[in-house]
């Protein structure tokens, strides 16, 4: 998913007249991995966000604009979700700051990587159920 952080990527390097293996030489990836950074399908974490940003001769913060209304919009849909009764279980009618940063940090892992985290939240709630 084509993401603010995959924009502003793409943007800066413009900006810088680099290509997208120069960048990923000067950080020291593959090409494909810093190509997949720039179209959405991962994101960079945020030690590779800062490295990214010192290739750009920027704040790290700049790459990061527009983010926050993303995580805004992700946190809306998980509210206006479908009510089946296994979502109405876990759902909450306010967000943290936590909570939105969790999902962030979700967000950017792999279908797979979800999963497992999905599954170990849900084994801590069962676990909580029974003391």
């Amino acid at each position: 998913m084509y993401s603010m952080i995959s924009y502003w990527l793409k943007y800066y390097r413009h900006e810088c007249g680099l290509t997208q293996q120069q960048v990923a030489d000067r950080l020291k990836i593959e090409r494909s991995t810093y190509t997949y950074y720039e179209t959405g399908k991962t994101k960079p974490d945020i030690n590779t966000l800062i490295k990214i940003a010192k290739v750009y001769d920027i704040s790290y913060t700049l790459l990061l604009q527009g983010v926050e209304d993303e995580l805004e919009e992700a946190v809306a849909e998980i509210h206006s979700g479908p009510a089946d009764d296994d979502s109405m279980k876990y759902r909450t009618h306010a967000t943290t700051k936590y909570e939105v940063e969790l999902l962030f940090v979700v967000r950017n892992l792999s279908p797979k990587q979800r999963k497992e985290v999905m599954n170990l939240a849900k084994k801590f709630i069962t676990e909580e159920e029974k003391e």
